[in-house]
């Protein structure tokens, strides 16, 4: 089977309930949500008010400005999703929300301000038209006040986090009147379309993420300044072993810009209750905040923070002194268990910030969600999170848990007694304390929910990698190394695994897992490494050659091959992403051959594949994959990466990367019937007049860079009357130029520096 390149694909999306829609706003958040709306395949008009002018584009430049600034801070996944927006402002085009699925209000926090704003624009929405407000402070009850019922009905808080790009969070809050359909509407555009995880809040102030996120910031600010412990301490434990970001609360701050401390702090105390603990941490009154802002030292912002670049820390005269590595036993621990655990100060510290984030997580419950999961998702998604504090609770242990209270809350005691706060695979608890079933989210599916429900089953548990089989005869070929990294191994596994396919009952096979940072980090460094400085030829040959070998058998299997890709593909990863017959990815995956900064080029067929799809495009294709094999460096997004062949008819690129393997699945089980293997190509060899390695070296690239480029251009290039090769035959030759670079000294000093720190070595 062939399929045509496509070098300027659109996104893929399955259900897609918005084609046009409005944001009104054009300041960060405002454009920022018009871009990725842009960015998704959604004609957008981005409007604020009108400023003084005669033309359109005068009257218009507040939205134009915001275009500007969104494609200077990339927050267009492809600089061509441009053209999906157009400016303009609030007097001249209201018009033109008439045909917009989808209104999205981004202005100021000034309750009248939007309340005017509905009262215009609601003439001018069609009779199904939805109009969100992305507010972050002010109820929604409040919102609506004013509003006629049928618009009310079609009516949401949809808060996006801010750059819209890159936060994946949407809070949704619905109103007594917001319809059923509506809600469904605005979460299947903001899941599926935009490639959000929409978290459904309750009407409360601060919503899920900024209550507790503010808190849990407060919290960790103030009792480290109580206890008298240093900015480092505190974040050197209360970071990585609770899988909070690597920054701790001290560097968080710093990069939100503690100048917007006191505005946020200031609106969530004013709309709480005194007796809310939030209270108790307000930093809107913290001194040494108030006073690094007053000196306009606002974090990243300013010129320092709490922290002045990695080596220096604020001191209490508000000079920079040398950042210190704390010497406490409680960072010598892993994991939270154990430094909550630890009698120190920074053990202390920890477990008290700990004790009290959870404890008004427990408080708060259930008021502001459903369940400990959305309050879970709100932090993992809003504040980088690698697992909520109810999840967190559980990996520490609930027993151990409760004893940091005097007396045990009644959630936390409910979660005991039901087994936990997620008691088994599908289920957790709900903030009544009741058991609940988990929220599924249309069109996401995971391994591990397959498994439990019985929908899947394990038909093949090899070295490094296991098979599951579905009703529908499609097979999933789970990798179980680290960043499905293709070890040996897990190669060999492979080979058995297409050799016993029909034994197996697979009739179409999908490579994915659960595993959302790697489809595949490439080949196992280490026994590159190894091999290579061993010296033996043969070795290096044969380690080489299988992986080669067991890519062409999946591509040459009898049935059809689905990639469900996110993450990082590089290296070894895009070549199994290029063995694929369709491939379903999402558009941040990072693509590309990093494979000269450990002394070679691809050789597992990658350099074949890649040439295969290239021919047709261009007139140098020769030169072009030899140009980006050689430069090293991943292709930015999928929409990049289709310019070098990345990209066929019938791969799907979805913003969601929740629901790549879902789709993978089903494109695998529609491919089933009628599926002709592919045929066995012919790639001319280059023939040209001009070196392809012409300009080298290079300037930044060394003679062993130029040595390895040299190889790859010898391997591409026509000799001894052979002007072209079959794909099997040229993935031989791939592997025979390849071989001979691994063994070169330099080159087993790249292999082993970069096995060994994850950097390359630019020898």
């Amino acid at each position: 089977m062939t399929n045509k390149i496509i070098t300027n694909p659109e996104p893929t999306t399955v259900n897609a309930p918005v084609k046009k829609a409005a944001v009104i706003g054009a300041g960060s958040m405002g454009a920022g949500i018009a871009a990725l709306m842009a960015s998704a395949g959604i004609q957008v008009t981005l409007l604020d008010m009108a400023d003084e002018g005669n033309s359109h584009e005068e009257r218009s430049a507040r939205a134009y400005k915001g275009i500007e600034t969104q494609k200077k801070r990339k927050g267009f996944v492809h600089p061509k999703f441009v053209e999906n927006i157009s400016a303009g402002n609030t007097t001249d085009d209201l018009d033109k929300l008439h045909e917009c699925d989808w209104v999205v209000e981004a202005i100021f926090e000034d309750l009248e301000a939007k309340r005017s704003l509905y009262e215009t624009v609601a003439p001018h929405l069609n009779e199904h038209a939805l109009l969100s407000s992305n507010t972050s402070t002010i109820p929604l009850a409040e919102l609506t006040a004013k509003l006629p019922d049928g618009l009310a009905s079609r009516f949401a808080i949809t808060h996006f986090f801010n750059p819209p790009r890159v936060m994946r969070l949407v809070e949704i809050v619905e109103g007594e009147k917001t319809s059923a359909a509506a809600l469904q509407t605005l979460n299947t555009a903001a899941e599926q379309q935009l490639g959000k995880v929409v978290v459904d809040c309750r009407d409360t102030p601060g919503f899920i993420a900024n209550r507790l996120g503010c808190f849990w910031l407060g919290a960790g600010a103030e009792l480290a300044m109580e206890q008298g412990i240093s900015y480092e301490l505190a974040d050197a434990v209360f970071s990585k072993p609770f899988g909070i970001p690597r920054t701790g609360v001290f560097g968080l701050l710093d990069y939100i810009g503690l100048q917007l401390v006191k505005p946020i702090w200031s609106s969530l105390t004013n709309a709480l209750p005194e007796s809310d603990q939030l209270h108790q941490f307000n930093l809107e009154k913290n001194d040494v905040i108030n006073g690094l802002v007053d000196r306009g030292l606002t974090g990243r912002t300013g010129d320092g923070g709490f922290y002045q670049g990695r080596d220096k820390v604020i001191q209490a005269d508000f000079s920079y002194g040398e950042r210190e590595t704390p010497e406490d036993s409680a960072t010598k621990h892993k994991d939270a268990a154990a430094v909550i655990a630890e009698d120190s100060a920074g053990g202390r510290y920890a477990r008290d910030l700990f004790a009290a984030t959870l404890g008004y997580c427990l408080e708060t419950a259930e008021e502001i969600a459903d369940t400990v999961e959305l309050m879970d998702k709100a932090l993992v998604l809003g504040y980088g999170w690698k697992q909520g504090p109810f999840a967190l609770a559980d990996s520490i242990g609930l027993e151990k848990v409760a004893e940091l209270y005097d007396e045990t809350p009644s959630l936390l005691q409910a979660a005991i007694t039901a087994g936990g706060f997620y008691p088994e695979v599908g289920k957790v608890l709900a903030t009544d304390g009741s058991v609940a079933e988990t929220k599924d989210r249309t069109g996401v599916v995971t391994v591990k929910e397959l498994l439990a429900s019985g929908q899947a089953k394990t038909v093949r548990d090899a070295e490094k990698v296991r098979v599951h089989l579905l009703d529908n005869g499609v097979g999933i070929l789970d990798l179980q190394t680290s960043l499905n990294s293709l070890s040996q191994p897990a190669l060999n596994s492979i080979r058995s695994i297409v050799d016993d396919a029909d034994q197996l009952g697979i009739q179409a096979l999908v490579v994915g897992n659960d595993e959302q940072r790697a489809f595949s980090a490439g080949a196992d460094l280490t026994s590159i490494a190894e091999a290579g400085e061993s010296g033996d030829t043969q070795s290096i040959d044969d380690l080489v050659r299988n992986g080669s070998q067991v890519l062409r058998i999946l591509r040459n299997a009898p049935f059809p091959v689905v990639g469900a890709v996110r993450g990082a593909a590089l290296g070894g990863g895009s070549e199994l992403y290029l063995s694929c017959d369709r491939v379903v990815v999402h558009a941040d995956t990072k693509v590309g051959f990093p494979e000269r900064n450990v002394g070679l080029f691809p050789a597992w067929s990658g350099t074949v594949a890649l040439l295969e799809r290239m021919e047709g495009l261009y007139d140098d294709y020769h030169q072009r994959a030899f140009d980006v094999i050689t430069d090293a460096k991943p292709l930015a997004n999928m929409y990049f990466a289709a310019e070098y062949g990345f990209i066929r008819e019938g791969d799907a690129i979805l913003m969601s990367p929740d629901h790549v393997l879902g789709y993978a699945i089903e494109q695998a089980a529609s491919m089933i019937d009628g599926y002709q293997p592919r045929e066995n190509t012919t790639i001319a060899l280059y023939s040209g007049a001009t070196p392809l390695d012409e300009g080298w070296p290079i300037a930044g690239m060394t003679d062993n860079d130029h040595v390895i480029a040299r190889q790859l251009a010898k391997h591409y290039t026509a000799a001894d009357g052979v002007s072209e090769l079959g794909f099997d035959e040229f993935a031989d030759r791939e592997v025979e130029h390849a071989v001979p670079l691994i063994a070169l000294p330099a080159n087993v000093e790249r292999a082993m520096h970069m096995a060994k720190t994850r950097k390359p070595l630019n020898n």
